[in-house]
């Protein structure tokens, strides 16, 4: 029996989609320091885990040094247990903004492209846009969720970060 043009929809799943912004206070340049760099990834991912990188890689990176090139990190649970491998390949690294596709074990296939853009009163919105490869319904519903959750921690964790450096400012 041939398959319709129904039976072809069910079986292929639509990628997941998620985008998450802050209004940080901060103007664009200070965030896009922290935001762009890997140390920066890494405080938003603190105490829960840790990417490795296989160099420094922050604004005053040459971008023809990453554009292009394939790379491999490991995330690293609690700083130490390597739980998911990913190669990567950043596509786009400019002043406020970067584009980054990987595939990994644990995710398969998937982009994230971060947006930091000046806004009221020298604060900056940054964007996250993260699409996901889909891997059937069970662990999309998964990645969904830890994805979800993740980001917004990181987007907690950044806003408490400029607040606090405002704060100190002003």
């Amino acid at each position: 029996m041939a398959a319709g043009p129904d039976d072809r929809a069910d079986s292929q799943s639509m990628p997941i989609e998620l985008r998450f912004a802050s209004v940080l206070a901060a103007p664009p340049g200070v965030v896009w320091e922290r935001a762009s760099a890997v140390s920066g990834a890494n405080d938003e991912l603190w105490p829960l885990a840790k990417m490795t990188f296989p160099f420094r890689l922050d604004r005053r990176t040459p971008p023809e040094q990453v554009v292009g090139r394939d790379f491999r990190t490991w995330m690293l649970a609690f700083g130490l247990v390597p739980v998911d491998r990913r190669t990567m390949q950043i596509e786009v690294f400019e002043e406020g903004r970067f584009r980054e596709c990987s595939t990994s074990w644990l995710q398969g296939r998937s982009c994230h492209e971060r947006t930091a853009v000046a806004a009221d009163r020298g604060s900056t919105v940054l964007t996250d846009t993260l699409v996901i490869e889909s891997r059937g319904r069970l662990v999309d519903a998964l990645l969904r969720t830890g994805t979800t959750l993740t980001f917004r921690r990181r987007h907690r964790r950044l806003r408490r970060h400029f607040d606090k450096a405002s704060a100190e400012v002003g």
